[in-house]
Order: structure tokens, then C-alpha cells, then sequence
């Protein structure tokens, strides 16, 4: 794995920089600031950005299978039609826009895609997530406070202890989903799909749940 870093071994810093088109697979970016850099079309398949500071930066289209993004920080990221099927984003922070991104069979567990409500302006800040690919993913013990996941595809996720209060899932597809324990409570499920749903007597809002 190729490392990126200072000579005196402090994490890199590519604030602002354009690295848009790049193959950066498998690049070592732990604890990197990527504050604001373009990284639409790149590669980073398999790249460590454990860590990272990857608020504001651009990363449409980009290419994240397998990466490493524990507990990385992504405010305000652009992540439209990227592709981070089987990454790594437990604990990580995630505010932004990552409408068809595909996370099938990714890890959030623990992870914060929770509305910022100390920063609301006309709106909350909060993640959005149409038409998202999520089968099979681990979200377990994430927080999806007032996430936008209309039409999201959740078959066979792990969603066990997840926080969806105020979610909208409209249209979303929870077919052989593990809810057990999750907080659906005031969330939008028109027209969600909730069959053959796992754990659904221990979900809250799910059902008439309580």
C-alpha cells in the first residue's frame, strides 16, 4: 500500500486540492485532511481514510470498494453515484449528499448519519440518501435521525438498534431486513416494502409498534 504523507510522518494534507480522476487505490490517507479536495471519479478502492478529514470534499462517481473510512469525519461530502460497496465506515461521521450511492454489504456500524441539529438554518443538516443501494449492509447501532432514504434498498441489512426516528423511507425496500430493536418511531414509510423483516416485535414505530 502506498503511503501519502510529510516527511516528518504528520498525516497529508490535500485541503482544497484537485486530485479528480486519480487512481489512488489502495493509498494510505489515514488521518488525512481532505477538507474540500475534489476526488469526483477517483479510485481510492481499498485506501485507508481511517480517520480522515473528508468534510466538504467532492467525490461523485468515485470508486471506494473495500476502503477504510472508520471513523472518518464526511460533512457536508458529495458522494452522488459512488460506489463504496463493501467499505468500511463504522463509527465514521456522514453528512451530505449521496444520492445512488452504493454501500451494499458495506460497515456503518455505530456509524452518525444523525441530522445536525445545532446547524439547521432553513433545514436541518442532514444526510441525503435517495435511491442509495444498502443490501446487506451493517447498520447496526447507526444513527439515521431524519435521513432522507426514499426508495433506499435495505434487503438484508442489519439494522439492529438502528435510530430511524423521522427517517424518510418512502418507497424503501426492507425485505429480509433485521430491525431488531431499531426506533422507526415518526418515521415516513409510505409505500415501504416490510416483508419477511426480521426482529419486527422489538422495533418501535414498525407496525404499530410502540
Amino acid at each position: 500500500m502506498a503511503i501519502i504523507g510529510n516527511a516528518d510522518n504528520r498525516p497529508a494534507k490535500f485541503t482544497h486540492k484537485d486530485l479528480s480522476g486519480l487512481d489512488l487505490s489502495g493509498v494510505d490517507f489515514k488521518a488525512a485532511d481532505l477538507f474540500s479536495a475534489n476526488l469526483e471519479n477517483c479510485n481510492l478502492d481499498a485506501a485507508n481514510l481511517r480517520n480522515a478529514n473528508l468534510n466538504r470534499a467532492q467525490l461523485r462517481k468515485a470508486t471506494l470498494r473495500k476502503a477504510d473510512l472508520s471513523n472518518a469525519s464526511l460533512y457536508a461530502v458529495v458522494l452522488d453515484n459512488a460506489d463504496l460497496s463493501e467499505a468500511n465506515l463504522a463509527g465514521s461521521r456522514i453528512i451530505g449528499v449521496l444520492n445512488g450511492v452504493n454501500l451494499s454489504r458495506a460497515k456503518l456500524a455505530g456509524a452518525d448519519l444523525g441530522a445536525d441539529m445545532a446547524n439547521q438554518g432553513m433545514a436541518p443538516a442532514r444526510v441525503e440518501m435517495n435511491n442509495a443501494v444498502l443490501t446487506g449492509a451493517d447498520l447496526s447501532g447507526s444513527n439515521f435521525t431524519h435521513a432522507i432514504l426514499s426508495y433506499a434498498k435495505l434487503q438484508n441489512a442489519d439494522l439492529r438498534g438502528a435510530r430511524l426516528q423521522w427517517a424518510d423511507l418512502s418507497g424503501a425496500n426492507l425485505h429480509g431486513a433485521d430491525v431488531a430493536g431499531a426506533d422507526f418511531r415518526h418515521a415516513n414509510l409510505d409505500g415501504a416494502v416490510i416483508n419477511n423483516v426480521k426482529g419486527l416485535d422489538s422495533a418501535r414505530g414498525l407496525n404499530g409498534g410502540e
